[in-house]
């Protein structure tokens, strides 16, 4: 039976290796982490990304992938997979994130004020 989990990392290139990386989660427990870690720090370029387990395609199962990262839903990275692209868990999690999105994008336009007054300690 095919299972997907979510992380929140610090830094989506290398999310092992850089930074905080937050694992095994829902999604919306995904998007809590992810917020928290950009009001502390967004150098590294944090985001939400999905673990697919699924035996039937075991060339990318267990593989960390992102799904939001940036200024949206990273369906282009979901696109170069197929396996993952027509995925019904992967599918069901992109439309998922959909709802979350407003909230996000609320986050960043908060943390660019706060960049322009200063508030950041920058």
């Amino acid at each position: 039976m095919a299972e997907i989990t979510f992380y929140a990392a610090e830094c989506m290139e290398f999310p092992e290796q850089m930074g905080e990386l937050h694992e095994n989660l829902t999604l919306p427990e995904a998007v809590d982490v992810y917020m928290w870690i950009c009001r502390r720090n967004r150098s590294y370029g944090p985001g939400i990304g999905f673990v697919l387990q699924d035996g039937n395609i075991p060339d990318y199962s267990g593989t960390k992938w992102p799904l939001y990262q940036g200024r949206g839903i990273a369906q282009d990275m979901i696109d170069l997979i197929p396996a993952y692209r027509d995925h019904p868990l992967v599918k069901q999690a992109v439309e998922d994130m959909k709802p979350h999105l407003e909230k996000l994008e609320g986050e960043r336009k908060e943390e660019r004020g706060m960049e322009r007054s200063g508030g950041l300690g920058r």
